[in-house]
């Protein structure tokens, strides 16, 4: 009967633990692929997107967008994009559904309108180490480890493009002298700024 009673209980706020926050992905059969990197606090969302075209030429969109809402509906508004691009992104169940209309000026067509899956709770943005200790890896593995590692308030990036599914993130670190560090950390170690 307890057993039972955890498992109602479970399914009743289940649906209540589900973070909104992440990156989700949409990958077409021609290759080429959509990242929007969704952070809500609150009803404040704020919405980073990259696509990539899959194209010999390289072509890449890309979009940032603020929005308020009560419900699960956003409409972003951009600063820095095309004013007559209007994106709105609706989530439902842990997915999350983009339509993209009269944003060919941002290099975002209707071909990356769909349904998104969430791939990683990271969002692009800046993180601190939270642990003592965090060392870079070559791999999104505990194998391939470098002599390189951060303390515990080091601030490291995280660039839309370079997010992948799972939990560890590729990131870069600036020291005090300008030198440019490059690798893979765990998700686990790193708290978002």
């Amino acid at each position: 009967m307890r057993k039972q009673f955890l498992s109602i209980v479970f399914l009743l706020t289940g649906s209540f633990v589900f973070s909104q926050s992440g990156t989700y992905e949409l990958k077409n059969k021609n290759g080429s692929y959509c990242y929007i990197s969704f952070q809500k606090a609150g009803v404040n969302v704020t919405a980073e997107i990259f696509a990539w075209w899959n194209t010999q030429s390289g072509q890449t969109g890309s979009y940032f967008g603020k929005s308020q809402s009560k419900d699960n509906t956003y409409l972003l508004k951009s600063d820095e994009n095309d004013p007559d691009c209007k994106v709105s992104l609706l989530l439902d169940n842990g997915k999350m559904h983009a339509n993209f209309d009269n944003c060919n000026v941002d290099h975002l067509p209707q071909d990356f309108n769909g349904d998104y899956r969430k791939i990683t709770d990271a969002t692009a943005g800046d993180y601190i180490v939270s642990v003592p200790k965090s060392y870079f890896y070559e791999k999104p593995d505990n194998v391939n480890k470098k002599k390189i590692y951060l303390i515990k308030g080091n601030k490291v990036t995280l660039n839309i493009d370079s997010i992948i599914p799972g939990k560890w993130i590729n990131v870069y670190y600036v020291d005090p002298q300008g030198k440019e560090y490059r690798g893979y950390m765990a998700l686990a170690n790193l708290k978002k700024i």
